[in-house]
């Protein structure tokens, strides 16, 4: 096969931190508008100069600036092997991913308290959980401005911690659009695996409102 390696069409590859920093916050940007395209998108996209164009709306110039912000830090690569795309309902889904992103037990929950899926809980326990997963977003909310505006805390998520400071218990707030979704997380989280992108992904196509 004597195709040239610059034929090889490459595509746009969203990494476990890149979907984090898609989710951490709900404010919108150029940067995390377009890893929110691509993770909702229900199938690769490739990359080319004028698709990267189309999807940020900006200049030639101004794109490519975005792409390499978003590669240098590691939130977006370019590949000729892309992970395959979810495929299923988030019912169906839900009982694959969330086990591999703790070491521990694990939940995923909606603003509202409802319990979308859990891993290891009974379910007493995790509609419990779910009902205070629900309290910590009106806590944080509520605390916002302090933590933010005059302490400088940056991040969303909440946890229990062990006398060497060791999380038992995080609570990690996803922002999806205009909602929110806290996912649950026993002992050392796990989220710098695929899974989590695919989570993200599966959440994306299911709610993001934008």
């Amino acid at each position: 096969m004597n195709q040239d390696q610059s034929e090889v069409t490459e595509f746009f590859q969203v990494t476990p931190s890149g979907s984090y920093y898609a989710t951490l916050s709900p404010e919108m940007d150029e940067r995390r508008a377009l890893l929110l395209q691509l993770l909702s998108a229900d199938t690769h996209v490739p990359y080319f100069p004028a698709v990267l164009k189309k999807l940020t709306g900006q200049s030639d110039k101004e794109a490519q600036e975005l792409l390499e912000w978003l590669t240098e830090r590691g939130f977006l690569q370019l590949t000729s092997e892309p992970e395959p795309v979810p495929s299923g309902s988030i019912e169906q889904l839900l009982p694959e991913y969330l086990p591999q992103l703790a070491e521990g037990r694990v939940l995923l929950a909606d603003e509202q308290g409802f319990c979308l899926g859990q891993s290891g809980y009974a379910d007493e326990e995790a509609e419990a959980l779910a009902a205070l997963s629900a309290d910590i977003v009106l806590m944080h909310e509520r605390h916002q401005r302090l933590l933010h505006e005059h302490l400088g805390f940056n991040s969303v998520s909440w946890g229990l911690l062990d006398a060497a400071g060791h999380s038992e218990l995080g609570f990690w707030t996803l922002h999806v659009g205009h909602q929110k979704f806290l996912l649950v997380l026993e002992g050392m989280p796990t989220l710098n695996r695929q899974s989590f992108v695919n989570l993200l992904s599966v959440l994306m196509r299911r709610y993001l409102d934008y």
